[in-house]
């Protein structure tokens, strides 16, 4: 019998070629027996998952996700339909502290940026892989690393101080924002946690207006700061 889902490895995690008439629900068992059947080869990974074949409500896209990760140990970092950014889970969690809907109008750069190499956007940028040292990446909005940042990041670029940095790593020494170049600091209620999390996103904002603040996403003293 044919499967309604094929998967294939890409540079960048998994692409899923799903069968456009198959019930959805065939569709999702297949998917379960195809992950459990090859947990050990997949191993313990984040991947960015990139969709094709059909268009999937939001729900469905969650229904995708949940069966790739309880029959596996692969957790999804990322969902891709057709070239847009559908469902993330660092997205979801900045989007509970931030404003500005990350991707829209977002530069996506599938692949890290290499040594010497420089990224400008005039809007936000996506980064699915690392800022290798050396490398610089600037913004009008916001930038979001789904790898490590260890060169050169400027968010808010020239002015605007309401914008931020998330990356899955800080590796470098700086970052700017709007103007504001630093080392940033971190509370020291969140510090040991943050290292002992194996992967635990973190974001950068400019907090009193001059000081740049490091703090996992998830941190509850980011509920309290008002971006305007």
């Amino acid at each position: 019998m044919n499967s309604s889902v094929i998967i294939k490895s890409t540079k960048y995690g998994i692409r899923l070629l799903l069968d456009e008439n198959a019930p959805f629900e065939t569709l999702v068992t297949d998917l379960c027996h195809k992950f459990a059947d090859s947990r050990k080869f997949w191993g313990d990974a984040h991947m960015i998952i990139t969709i094709e074949g059909r268009e999937l409500t939001s729900g469905e896209t969650g229904c995708i996700v949940d069966a790739i990760e309880l029959n596996s140990d692969v957790k999804v970092t990322l969902i891709e339909e057709n070239d847009v950014i559908k469902d993330i889970r660092m997205k979801d969690k900045i989007d509970k502290y931030y404003h500005d809907e990350i991707y829209a109008n977002a530069k996506i750069i599938k692949g890290s940026i290499k040594k010497n190499a420089k990224i400008t956007s005039d809007s936000s940028i996506v980064i699915l892989g690392d800022v290798k040292k050396g490398a610089k990446v600037e913004a009008a909005g916001n930038i979001m690393i789904i790898g490590s940042l260890e060169g050169e990041a400027y968010a808010g670029f020239p002015e605007d101080k309401t914008m931020f940095i998330v990356a899955s790593d800080f590796s470098c020494d700086t970052v700017t924002i709007g103007g504001i170049k630093g080392e940033p600091m971190m509370h020291k209620k969140w510090s040991l946690r943050a290292k002992n999390k194996e992967t635990e996103p973190l974001g950068v904002i400019v907090w009193n207006g001059k000081e740049l603040l490091i703090e996992p996403i998830k941190s509850g003293l980011l509920k309290s700061i008002n971006i305007k």
